[in-house]
């Protein structure tokens, strides 16, 4: 099966979030490893997800610009602060290479920032089909509702099933619990990034994540399986995680047949990469 993988992120030197700066992933970097696993899995693509929210992770938009060309299976989106977007901004990260944005909003003056966001700037966006790759959760995605009714076809791809509530058994509500992603699904260019189930379940090497399977089942029935996709979170889930296992849980989740599979590990991603204009 041919992958294409819809949530990684590179930094360097490494990852340094759990794990003190002394000990990131330096040897062998990040994108040799990720090639090698790349080549052992059969992905050709893999949308690298742009973060600078912590100081360690400082200049990882120029560092991926850096790397555009070099890779061919990378395919960067830039970190963004919404308050901070113009086009003549938007305009340099496309010649660096870059097809899309990532956004963090987890907080009101975040929320604020994107609902302030000009027109201008969202009809950019849409006409280049640029991604944007989106981490929230909760109530905070129905920030996105007055945006997508004013611009339908916007690519909003939402990351780790919408960081629902961590639990330790398949017990919650999960209609509740994603009830703000779910809204959005009425949107036709709206994904959903099977993702970081880690951050799903209690505890977070609780492999294959039985705890978040309701979550997925509800997913499916809100924007059917072809509008899913499979990412792996290289390479802060290796700190819980063998890198097969992101893989295999796709054929554990009882929500998701065998002919859907294609199109969840890559063929719906690399569709949308290849319509970037």
């Amino acid at each position: 099966m041919q992958r294409a993988d819809a949530h990684i992120h590179l930094f360097y030197p490494g990852y340094a979030d759990l794990l003190p700066a002394t000990c990131r992933r330096i040897a062998p970097d990040e994108v040799t490893l990720y090639a090698a696993l790349a080549e052992r899995h059969a992905i050709s693509r893999a949308l690298v997800v742009g973060y600078e929210g912590q100081p360690w992770a400082l200049g990882n938009t120029e560092y991926l610009a850096g790397l555009v060309g070099r890779h061919p299976w990378i395919a960067p989106t830039a970190y963004a602060d919404p308050a901070a977007l113009t086009l003549p901004w938007l305009e340099q990260r496309r010649r660096q290479g870059f097809i899309g944005l990532s956004l963090y909003l987890f907080d009101s003056p975040a929320l604020a920032a994107l609902a302030a966001v000009p027109d201008a700037i969202w009809r950019w966006l849409d006409q280049h089909r640029w991604l944007l790759s989106v981490n929230s959760r909760g109530a905070a995605w129905s920030a996105w509702e007055p945006v997508l009714t004013r611009h339908p076809t916007l690519r909003l791809l939402i990351a780790h099933l919408g960081l629902p509530p961590r639990q330790p058994a398949p017990d919650v509500l999960p209609d509740a619990a994603l009830a703000s992603v779910s809204a959005l699904a009425r949107f036709p260019a709206v994904f959903v990034k099977l993702s970081g189930f880690y951050a799903l379940s209690d505890p977070g090497y609780a492999y294959p994540h039985e705890a978040a399977w309701p979550y997925v089942a509800t997913l499916v029935a809100a924007f059917g399986a072809r509008r899913l996709l499979w990412g792996s979170d290289y390479s802060p889930s290796l700190e819980w995680l063998s890198f097969a296992q992101t893989i295999g849980v796709l054929e554990q989740l009882p929500a998701i047949g065998a002919d859907d599979l294609p199109d969840i590990a890559g063929g719906t991603l690399r569709a949308l990469l290849d319509s970037v204009a």
